[in-house]
């Protein structure tokens, strides 16, 4: 940092990676710049939270990225124009500052606060040492506003934003900021090949920090975060939180109705963000329509994921499109609508993954008919609570790969005998006695953990089961952020969860 010995230096990672920034929140999975928004980003592995900072008309610090409230919930008026009172009457959604602070302290999370309106970075500082928050970042577009944080002596380090086509280094002179932010995304389709090693070099001898654009680019993000810079911005934390360190100890993640705590189960969002935050397989859920079509959804009615009411069964494709599927999770995922399999496979494939298919209730024929018709049958294996559908799918298909439960049978060998599964499900307590034999009889282990015990996905990762079926991708996350991927490979946790 250009000004040595701030009061409180600029965060960073243990691991030296660029901060992963959340620009206004996981804006691509929530509303922006609400609390909603940086919950399910501190949930995706984000380190920070971008939020813009404007002022009411009595003088309090609120969250919007605009200064009218017209994008956000369509009406003709301006912060500055209103008190605190008549604004949160307009849009009971619009954080404070204080209320912002609070929850990431409570999560652990820094904050990027990008200042919108002149004054409102010496509130923040304000409200930041009033509430003993010590991990931000200030910045702003605007050089005045960034030369009277300098001035003032700001104890947080100061960015400066900096426009594509602007000089950073004449920026950062003009005003005296610690960092650059380079906010060149439109520089291109590449503009990482803007950051060169020059500009990487001079800012080292600056001795600036560097911020990048918000990016959602996969080609374009694997790059950055290659770069010696503090943090990168984007509206998709999960793509640089993923969990392929976890691939390097031999386990594999199954996702159980995709990322279901940040999108609608089921559907595609869910598959989606499910592949972006690493997953390798994705569990869903089979059954068939009145028409035949073979459609995702858990529940044998449309009632507690949809708009609709009703059996599955009873619905043609055509009134099963028709349904909202996502607005019940929340608005920002209304419209979503529910999948048929072949949309779900035809996901899996586009990012190279696999699939864990649960028949609940659909022809075991039509099922791997579509599966080998897609090529995908090597790349997904299933499973039924219905022993009957399970027998139908070997009888149907001698290569379909099938998964048992462990605790359905008295010995592996029966097991084994029984249907020749390629994948056993244990729960924690089995695993640890049985997964041994398991690999010596040919099949492979697969823990299911559905639980919200920290302690138990850390104890999981120095188990280094093959395959881990989970319902909490977010605590998994932190297990791989909060402790080492190594070590003695027994648990007690694991063992005293049954």
């Amino acid at each position: 940092m250009r000004r040595h010995g701030l009061r409180f230096p600029c965060p960073s990672r243990a691991d030296g990676r660029p901060l992963s920034i959340a620009h206004r929140g996981a804006s691509a999975h929530a509303a922006e710049n609400t609390l909603e928004a940086f919950r399910v980003a501190a949930g995706l592995g984000a380190d920070m939270w971008e939020i813009d900072v404007h002022l009411t008309r009595d003088g309090v610090a609120v969250i919007s990225h605009d200064p009218a409230l017209g994008h956000t919930v369509g009406v003709d008026a301006r912060i500055e124009a209103l008190d605190l009172a008549d604004l949160r009457a307009l849009a009971p959604d619009m954080p404070t500052l204080d209320e912002t602070i609070a929850l990431a302290s409570k999560l652990g999370q820094a904050l990027y606060v990008e200042v919108k309106a002149r004054g409102a970075g010496a509130v923040t500082i304000r409200r930041l040492m009033a509430a003993g928050f010590q991990s931000a970042v200030l910045g702003s577009f605007m050089i005045d506003e960034v030369r009277d944080l300098v001035d003032a002596v700001c104890p947080f380090p100061v960015s400066v934003l900096v426009p594509l086509g602007m000089d950073p280094f004449a920026l950062a002179a003009q005003t005296g900021a610690d960092i650059i932010h380079l906010c060149w995304e439109r520089g291109g389709e590449r503009p990482q090949d803007l950051v060169t090693q020059v500009l990487l070099q001079q800012a080292r001898e600056l001795d600036l920090g560097i911020v990048l654009w918000h990016e959602a680019r996969r080609a374009v993000l694997d790059e950055l975060i290659d770069m010696p810079v503090l943090g990168i911005c984007t509206n998709n934390p999960e793509m640089m939180a993923r969990l392929d360190p976890l691939r390097a100890l031999g386990i594999q993640t199954v996702f159980h109705r995709g990322a279901n705590r940040f999108a609608p189960e089921n559907t595609v969002s869910a598959g989606r963000l499910a592949f972006e935050l690493g997953a390798d397989y994705l569990e869903l859920d089979v059954r068939q329509s009145a028409d035949g079509a073979l459609v995702v959804i858990h529940d044998a009615t449309v009632d507690r994921t949809t708009n609709g009411t009703g059996r599955v069964a009873d619905m043609t494709l055509s009134e099963l499109r028709a349904l909202d599927a996502g607005s019940w999770f929340s608005r920002f995922h209304s419209g979503e609508k529910l999948p048929t399999l072949r949309e779900m496979i035809a996901l899996c494939q586009s990012y190279g993954r696999q699939m864990y298919i649960e028949i609940k209730a659909a022809d075991p024929v039509n099922v791997i008919a579509l599966v080998e018709e897609m090529g995908f049958l090597a790349d997904c294996f299933f499973w039924s609570h219905d022993t009957e559908i399970l027998r139908n799918v070997r009888a149907v298909s001698h290569n379909a790969r099938i998964r048992s439960t462990a605790t359905d049978y008295p010995t592996l060998d029966i097991l084994k005998a029984h249907l020749g599964p390629a994948i056993v499900e244990f729960h924690p307590d089995d695993f640890c006695q049985r997964a041994a034999e398991c690999r010596a009889l040919g099949m492979t282990p697969m823990l299911q953990y559905f639980g919200e015990d920290p302690e138990i996905f850390r104890q999981i990762l120095l188990l280094r089961p093959p395959m881990l079926n989970l319902d909490r991708a977010d605590l998994l996350l932190a297990a791989c952020a909060g402790g080492k991927l190594a070590g003695d490979s027994h648990g007690n946790a694991i063992r005293d969860a049954g």
